[in-house]
């Protein structure tokens, strides 16, 4: 007995060495997944099982190892110092039972030099922006990256009012200066601005009053902001590149020691103020693309002498150059049509006029002595300025040479002028340019036979806005054939206004304006050749209006909120709706328009009724656009239909419109034409080469969209939240589908996309639960991130051989979903890394028809089906008017020998081939 227990004794103690011999070769898993995050300075890997703390092993040339113990899967690298390191780290556990894990493989880290500066990530966490100077002082240096990723912008604000800036040293990666960057930095002498800067902040480097004395502007820069430049009282000499197109309101305002200017022939407008109390100016040389001057751009550039106007300018603004006192020579292009106000006031040009008639080359801007009762005009004066004789109390009568084309604004406004004839050749009579003129009777509006008591000729094509407002003497007068525009309130509050016994008042034989008489219904007299701009503005009292035949114009805004207009008959031959004539006529009953309708203009019909019965609406209505329409603009339908809940059973109901065919001849479909047209059904458009951004944003009864041919672009959101929308046929022309373009169309089950689709946009089918039937063209290059997400239906997707592109979760929730796709492997870094974040099966490898619209075969090899698991089946691959039966082994025949689930266990290079039967 007790050899039995000294037996069974020695049993026990060699099983429990036995044991734990057994139990110290166990060990933690080694640390996977080590990564620096640079954004935030933290070395990351994954958890271990049974891991409790983890060990940090900090390698540095010339230092010792360190140790660091952390309780955390990570540890903060931004304690370290300048230099560069090599980092493992390994899982450690307290249980004697289980070995501590090996080091992971070594990671090389960088620790940047720390520039006291603050950074912030910009377009979409790719690049970096400095967004504050933070602590640095002195001399700064932009770093070219920072954290591994480039610097490409300095922020908005980001050294605004900072006085302890001296120099700035910008890299190459700059790309944008933010609004206000270096504003008020009054300690700032020096900075480079790098030639791949594309964008300038607005008064970007205001106010930095001892800045460099020559600034050499980068090429790339396009636009030079508002205040761009404005006090930088040191600066001497400005150079620009060669691609600037517009200078801004006070760009270089102040800059008293700037000598010269010379600018590029790209350059079209100079903002308002753009170089005012340039006091140290002395000649500035405009190229030949310059088409604006603006408002007192040049004013007290006291030392300009001499000036030379392209004949490209058009505009000379108010002031332009007021109070340049030294300057006594203008050469002026022949293409100016207008010069503002006091443009060349307190010049010598003024002081230094041999007569009492004040010219800038061919344009009259003025008298010395206003109290003259005549003027001698040049025979080949061409304009009168802006407010050339405003307020005048002594001229009572003007003869205008032929020479003569433009009159400008407030011209002769609040004068006591009594009569003028304009001759034959002014062009346009501007805004008020005889506005108050209480005394004014007789106005010719061309070259004038006193004998006949007639017109014998004029050019005259615009009348402008209150150009005769207020000349309460002026009863009459003769409208040449040559006029196509007269602008609101032309003649409100004139004889002729007053005079209007029916409601309607006529200027001659262009109706202009309405008073308190006007009736609700109105039928225009025949001869009637235009209606003014705005003539009928906000008439409340409208209700119907039968405009003749004769009608050739018909002016914007014409009856821009008639609330209660409901029938309106347009002549046949209007070419063109203008933008806004119908704005806000909510009752109005639109049931065609004019056969010969080349245009519709901006919100021309601008939540307009366009209904057909606005209290039952049981009929399909459908508007059959003009086949000559080319044009349809932004807004132009806008907000139309109606949609209201105030039915017997508090429904909601939809009326107007269900049906619009676009015709053949249409070229273009504006930004939000049709927005929220909400009894709209069904589009049909036979040709546009674009549906712009929100054309039928919210159309929320739209079901179905054919486009017949010659579509290349869907904008963005174009059928944005389209909540009734079924079916969608685009053409084999369109190449581009924006962003959101059919967001959140829960209805749609069946996109045909054409055969030439290259781009489809973020977020483009996002949403669309329906979606069953999709075909991704061969042809596409690129798809945005969440291109098609919650599209949960969609079972089948190819991927062609030119797709570049694809963004992150392109697919995320489309848990039906099987990829085929023609390639082998992921092209490169334009496919995010979570384009299939919802990790559905792809099978790669694929070959496609000739047309690349269906699969006809595959070859198996080890990896060619990925993101197959145990839960989820292969789709089977989809072709327009067939089914799939399934793959066979011999092409020649139509035997089955796999179905598409059993197709990733096909053995390596076995090629099978699709089976389909015709519908």
């Amino acid at each position: 007995m007790k050899y039995f227990r000294l037996l069974t004794l020695c049993f026990i103690i060699l099983t429990l060495i036995l044991l734990s011999s057994c139990g110290s070769d166990e060990m933690l898993d080694t640390p996977r997944g080590v990564e620096i995050e640079y954004e935030t300075l933290t070395l990351k890997w994954d958890a271990v099982e049974n891991a409790k703390i983890y060990e940090v092993c900090i390698e540095s040339e010339g230092k010792d190892e360190k140790m660091i113990t952390v309780s955390k899967n990570y540890y903060l690298l931004a304690d370290l110092s300048e230099g560069e390191y090599s980092l493992k780290v390994k899982a450690v556990t307290n249980d004697d039972e289980i070995k501590d894990s090996l080091y992971s493989a070594p990671i090389e880290f960088e620790r940047e030099k720390e520039t006291g500066l603050k950074f912030k990530l910009i377009n979409g966490g790719t690049e970096y922006e400095v967004s504050d100077k933070g602590e640095a002082t002195g001399v700064i240096e932009i770093p070219s990256s920072y954290r591994k990723k480039p610097v490409t912008a300095i922020g908005n604000r980001a050294f605004f009012n900072k006085s302890d800036v001296t120099e700035v040293k910008l890299p190459g990666s700059i790309k944008k200066i933010g609004d206000f960057a270096f504003s008020n930095c009054s300690y700032l002498e020096k900075i480079n601005l790098p030639e791949g800067i594309s964008t300038l902040g607005e008064s970007a480097f205001s106010g930095c009053r001892i800045l460099g004395v020559k600034l050499e502007l980068p090429p790339l820069l396009e636009k030079i902001p508002n205040g761009a430049f404005a006090y930088c009282a040191a600066l001497e000499e400005v150079i620009f590149g060669e691609k600037i197109v517009s200078i801004g309101d006070n760009a270089f305002t102040d800059c008293s020691k700037i000598k010269s200017v010379v600018f590029p022939n790209s350059l079209e407008t100079i903002g308002n103020f753009a170089f005012a109390a340039c006091a140290d100016i002395e000649s500035a040389v405009f190229g030949d693309g310059l088409i604006k001057i603006g408002n007192f751009a040049f004013s007290k550039a006291v030392s300009l002498e001499t000036l030379n106007v392209p004949d490209s300018v058009k505009v000379i603004g108010e002031g332009a150059f007021y109070h340049c006192d030294l300057l006594a020579s203008v050469e002026l292009g022949e293409g100016v049509e207008e010069i503002g106000n006091s443009a060349f006031f307190d010049t010598k040009v003024y002081s230094n006029s041999q007569t009492n008639e004040i010219y800038i080359g061919n344009w009259f801007v003025g008298l010395k002595d206003t109290t003259v009762f005549s003027v001698e005009f040049k025979e080949e004066t061409v304009g009168i300025a802006n407010n050339a004789f405003y307020g005048n109390q002594y001229l009572q009568s003007i003869e205008l040479p032929n020479s003569v084309k433009h009159i400008g604004t407030l011209a002769f406004a609040g004068s006591e002028i009594v009569s003028i004839v304009m001759g034959s050749g002014v062009v346009r009579i501007s805004d008020q340019a005889f506005l108050s003129c209480s005394k004014l009777v007789t106005v010719i509006l061309g070259a004038y036979d006193y004998v006949s008591g007639e017109i014998t000729a004029s050019s005259l094509r615009c009348i402008g806005n209150y150009a005769f407002m207020n000349c309460s003497y002026l009863e009459r007068i003769d409208i040449p054939e040559t006029v196509n525009e007269i602008g609101s309130y032309a003649f409100r509050n004139t004889g002729i206004f007053s005079g209007a016994l029916t409601g309607l008042v006529y200027a001659d034989n262009w109706l202009v304006d309405f008073n308190d008489k006007i009736q609700p219904e109105v039928t225009l007299a025949r001869g009637t050749v235009g209606i003014a701009r705005y003539a009928f503005y906000n008439c409340r009292a409208l209700t119907k209006i039968t405009v003749p035949g004769t009608v050739k114009y018909i002016g914007k805004g014409a009856f821009y909120s008639c609330t209660e207009l409901e029938s309106v008959t347009l002549p046949d031959a209007l070419k063109k709706i203008e933008n806004y004539t119908f704005y806000s006529c909510a009752k109005l009953k639109l049931t065609s328009l004019p056969p010969m309708l080349e245009e519709i203009g901006k919100s021309a019909f601008y939540m307009t009724g366009t209904v057909v019965d606005y209290n039952t609406d049981t009929d399909e209505d459908t508007l059959v656009l003009p086949s000559g329409l080319k044009i349809i603009g932004d807004f132009a339908f806008f907000g139309s239909g109606y949609r209201s809940a105030d039915g017997m059973d508090g429904n909601t109901k939809t009326g107007g419109i269900d049906v619009i065919i676009i015709g053949d001849s249409v070229e273009y479909i504006g930004r939000c034409a049709f927005y929220n047209f909400s009894s709209l059904r069904s589009v049909t458009i036979g040709s546009a080469a674009e549906i712009s951004d929100k054309a039928f944003y919210e159309c929320a009864s739209l079901e179905e969209v054919t486009v017949l041919d010659g579509l290349v672009s869907v904008g963005d959101m174009a059928f944005y939240r389209c909540d009734s929308l079924k079916t969608v046929k685009l053409p084999s022309t369109l190449k581009n589908i924006g962003d959101y373009a059919f967001y959140r169309c829960e209805a749609l089950k069946e996109a045909i996309l054409g055969n030439s689709v290259e781009k489809i946009g973020s977020r483009a089918f996002m949403g669309s639960k329906a979606l069953e039937l999709l075909f991704i063209p061969a042809t596409v290059v690129s798809i945005g991130e969440e291109a098609f997400r919650d599209c949960e239906k969609i079972s089948t997707v190819i991927l062609g051989e030119f797709l570049e592109e694809i963004g992150a979760h392109a697919f995320y929730s489309c848990d039906n979903l099987t990829v085929y796709t023609v390639l082998n492997e992921l092209p490169g870094e334009k496919w995010s890394g979570h384009w299939n974040s919802s990790f559905r099966p792809v099978v790669w490898g694929c070959e496609l028809s000739e047309d690349g619209s269906y699969i006809t075969s595959v070859t198996g090899n080890k990896s060619f089906v990925t993101n197959v698991f145990m839960n989820t089946e292969l789709a089977s691959p989809v072709r327009l008017g067939y089914t799939f039966d399934g793959w066979s082994c011999d092409m020649a025949t139509e035997k089955i020998d796999y179905s598409p689930n059993e197709l990733s266990g096909i053995e390596n290079g076995v090629k099978v081939y699709s089976v389909w039967k015709k519908n």
